[in-house]
């Protein structure tokens, strides 16, 4: 599966406007059909829930997309979507949908889409979007376009001590180590080397990768991403409190 067709997605758009407030389901199939799944959730504006029938159905005849609107707006993924992403490998995609109290509907947003299958965009100009296109998918991407695949990890928007799991509290720090990152010094560093970084954070939050001479890939929350020639480069290490990880098949 690559992106969602012009074609397909102007049939199942009418689906999430119609069910605004609460969040449709919608899966797409390898052979083009798709199928709408209700939700039978207890608050469907909330959350959405889907029955054992057509959870047997999706075993037997797994979707290329999963989709699900976000009736509140919001084009991201939920921490709990990052889990449950995982747990069915399938892709997925979120429909942020736009409206008032009055069940009008503003906006149906064509789904940002992660997952096995979802393309690689260009590392150098996307726009930020949590959980999809931010600076973890950035630099796994990174990664994946030079041969080296990483696992994906469930994801954490608000992380810090509020959380009673260590990858909730800490991300940054607990995933490098698991993921086989190995921490080497920052005069040691080199191409290909994972920045994490502090960005105006008093715990680790943001992560680069190290292109040589001062130069850096990343995603910020509000730009673009790009390639950044840091000035200043060794007050700017220390600034960030930045630490270097190195995938051990670099050595």
């Amino acid at each position: 599966m690559t992106d969602l067709d012009d074609d397909t997605w102007a049939e199942i758009k009418p689906i999430f406007q119609s069910a605004f407030p609460c969040e449709a389901v919608v899966a797409l199939f390898q052979d083009g059909s798709w199928r709408e799944i209700e939700n039978i959730n207890a608050q469907p504006w909330q959350a959405f829930t889907i029955s054992m029938a057509d959870s047997a159905l999706l075993a037997l005849q797994e979707p290329t997309l999963f989709l699900h609107s976000h009736p509140n707006g919001q084009a991201w993924p939920s921490d709990m979507d990052t889990e449950q992403q995982l747990g069915t490998g399938w892709n997925w995609g979120i429909v942020p949908v736009t409206g008032n109290v009055a069940g009008d509907v503003f906006n149906v947003g064509y789904p940002g889409i992660w997952g096995p299958d979802a393309p690689i965009k260009a590392l150098e100009g996307r726009d930020f979007l949590w959980g999809i296109r931010d600076c973890w998918t950035l630099a796994w991407d990174y990664y994946r376009v030079s041969g080296r695949e990483l696992p994906p990890i469930p994801r954490v928007r608000e992380p810090g001590g509020h959380h009673t799991e260590p990858r909730k509290v800490d991300p940054f720090r607990y995933w490098p180590p698991k993921l086989g990152f190995v921490r080497v010094d920052r005069a040691d560093r080199r191409e290909g080397d994972m920045a994490v970084l502090h960005w105006s954070s008093p715990i680790p939050n943001h992560v680069a990768i190290y292109l040589g001479e001062g130069r850096y890939l990343h995603q910020p929350e509000k730009s673009l991403s790009h390639i950044w020639q840091v000035p200043h480069e060794e007050k700017w290490i220390e600034r960030m409190a930045a630490e270097f990880w190195r995938l051990p098949n670099d050595d």
